[in-house]
């Protein structure tokens, strides 16, 4: 029987030595053996074969009497003693033929609910390269600036279909601005959550049947239930025209109705675009770094912003408005935040390879706050 076991070794000299000692007094020979770096410590992956009569919970004994820890055991079959280099050029040839595929091959890859450091970014290029694939096949044609004027209204989970439609024409840069990661694909029903947020609204610019930007906000519980989290998409064709700004007051003004005294945007630092648009909102704002982003705020009340920069940290990603299947890392218990003033953001230079510009307007291009 094959078995693969991932387990964190204790941080001492020889711990794995111990390991495979107890192995070998069982007559269980290690086959492969793969070691991770993670905040942690080591993390090891053993492929392992045993007897018959060996369960999972007879090996996670095993290694615990080996001073492991967090050990997982599954049973797995003989291609997982390929080389592993090659398990990967062989999914990737995979996803030329099926870029959607790309959840699945990761399952097959690494196997294991939990990723360390370094399959994270294994995880990252295979998602990045499946995008692109996707990017490279049929086109679907949307209307363009000329062809109708843009109209403004409420969302609905009818409008599910022509969200995944739109997100399906947006560049892999620009669902990667609005998601904070690479979205290969739009499911509906994620699509039904954005059009129609759990205590929240969505706003969708339409021509004709088809939608071309979307503004979202919903209530991010963690900040209090006064707090709502926004985030603007626009089509690629549809940048530069001033529609990020005008879906971006309406979804505040719907936001404050709703009851909220603060709109959040999380941005990535250089998508100027974005900060650009909230700048021209000519509102109350506060900019502070948090983590690897910049988080803005937008005051809807006399009193919304007066706790905003010494607020607890909080786990981002925990709100309907941004689906994610990946964490992201808050700013650390004690880090201080840094406070930009909106009208200063002209300070912020534009990072190596100028992303986010902004256009004539300072309209939003479609980035993801």
């Amino acid at each position: 029987m094959l078995w693969k076991i991932r387990t964190e070794l204790a941080d001492r000299p020889g711990a794995l030595a111990e390991l495979a000692a107890r192995c070998g007094a069982e007559d269980i020979n290690i086959l492969s053996l793969e070691v991770f770096t993670a905040e942690t410590g080591a993390v090891d992956e053993l492929v392992v074969s045993t007897s018959v009569g060996w369960t999972a919970d007879d090996l996670t004994a095993l290694a615990a009497e080996a001073g492991c820890l967090r050990t997982t055991v599954r049973l797995c079959q003989a291609d997982v003693l390929s080389d592993g280099p090659t398990r990967y050029l062989r999914a990737v040839l995979r996803l030329l033929d099926d870029p959607m595929s790309v959840d699945e091959e990761l399952g097959n890859l690494q196997g294991f609910d939990e990723y360390t450091p370094a399959e994270w970014a294994r995880a990252d290029v295979l998602v990045e390269i499946a995008g692109r694939l996707a990017e490279r096949g049929e086109v679907i044609d949307g209307p363009r600036p000329g062809s109708g004027v843009p109209e403004l209204r409420t969302a609905t989970v009818e409008d599910a279909g022509a969200v995944v439609a739109m997100h399906e024409r947006c560049s892999y840069e620009t669902r990667t601005r609005r998601y904070h990661v690479p979205m290969a694909k739009l499911t509906v029903r994620t699509a039904r959550h954005l059009s129609a947020p759990a205590g929240g609204v969505s706003i969708v610019a339409c021509v004709g049947d088809a939608v071309i930007g979307m503004a979202t906000a919903a209530p991010w519980d963690e900040l209090g239930s006064a707090t709502m989290e926004v985030a603007v998409l626009v089509e690629d064709g549809w940048q530069r025209q001033g529609l990020g700004l005008r879906l971006l007051r309406q979804v505040i003004a719907e936001a404050r109705a709703l009851g909220a005294d603060r709109a959040v945007c999380v941005v990535q630092p250089d998508n100027h675009a974005m900060l650009r648009t909230l700048e021209r909102l000519r509102m109350r704002s506060r900019v502070v770094r948090d983590g690897d982003n910049l988080m803005a705020t937008v005051a809807l009340s006399a009193e919304s912003l007066s706790h905003a920069v010494d607020r607890p940290p909080v786990q981002y990603r925990r709100t309907r408005a941004t689906p994610s299947p990946r964490p992201q890392s808050a700013r650390t218990a004690g880090q201080p935040a840094r406070e930009h003033p909106l009208p200063a953001l002209s300070a912020l230079e534009p990072l190596p390879g100028g992303g986010g510009a902004a256009g004539r307007d300072g309209a939003d291009r479609g980035g993801r706050p």
